[in-house]
């Protein structure tokens, strides 16, 4: 009974490896749709939304029948925890990548701005590399690669200021109407990585028991 309930706990964890591969080329190309102006690939982002979305459910409902059915404890519970937790953060920030491609869908052209579509490629690029090393992290269950995501967290609120203060000077150059999305792409990229830091902190809770890192 308990080794069929820790293989369906290791697939659970799998899972959620899956569920942020999806994620993480949902970031990606929402980033090459918008810097390339791509309407089509901004679609593609948005149709598959779907899939993420109905991982996570499943996911979610698999957690939580093995909470009410196994009564975990110890590491198995935290584990089950952490998955909850984590797969919400990936969820979330699938919805921000199909938010970043349905900004690409108003016909926002950035590819005349310079730099501003260099900014916001980096930042794209920038999130999306700190998802991947948060999924790998909560491949190996690796604490230490887990907290040096802080760091590069910092990198992206940095590029996100950045972003704002190339907007603001050049107000007169481009419409409001599409610096403010452009303030919500960077700001969508922002949130992207502060989830990516999330899942970290659920690795750490998982390996260390401390609840500090539950929130």
């Amino acid at each position: 009974m308990r080794e069929t309930f820790h293989r369906e706990l290791e697939k659970l964890d799998q899972d959620v490896v899956r569920m942020g591969a999806l994620v993480e080329a949902a970031i990606e190309q929402a980033t090459l749709a918008l810097a390339e102006c791509d309407l089509d690939r901004a679609q593609k982002v948005m149709d598959g939304d779907d899939a993420i979305d109905d991982l996570f459910l499943d996911i979610e409902k698999r957690a939580l029948s093995m909470l009410a059915q196994q009564q975990p404890v110890a590491g198995d519970l935290r584990l089950i925890v952490a998955i909850l937790r984590a797969v919400n953060d990936l969820e979330r920030s699938g919805d921000l990548a199909f938010n970043i491609a349905s900004v690409v869908k108003k016909d926002i052209d950035i590819v005349k701005l310079r730099k501003v579509s260099a900014l916001v490629y980096e930042l794209g690029h920038a999130s999306r590399r700190l998802l991947s090393r948060a999924l790998d992290a909560w491949t190996d269950k690796d604490v230490v690669v887990a907290a040096s995501l802080d760091d590069l967290d910092d990198e992206i609120d940095e590029l996100y200021e950045r972003l704002f203060r190339e907007l603001f000077a050049l107000q007169n150059e481009t419409s409001f109407e599409v610096a403010m999305n452009l303030v919500l792409v960077g700001r969508y990229f922002e949130r992207i990585a502060d989830h990516a830091v999330n899942l970290a902190e659920r690795i750490r809770y998982f390996v260390t028991g401390d609840e500090e890192h539950l929130g």
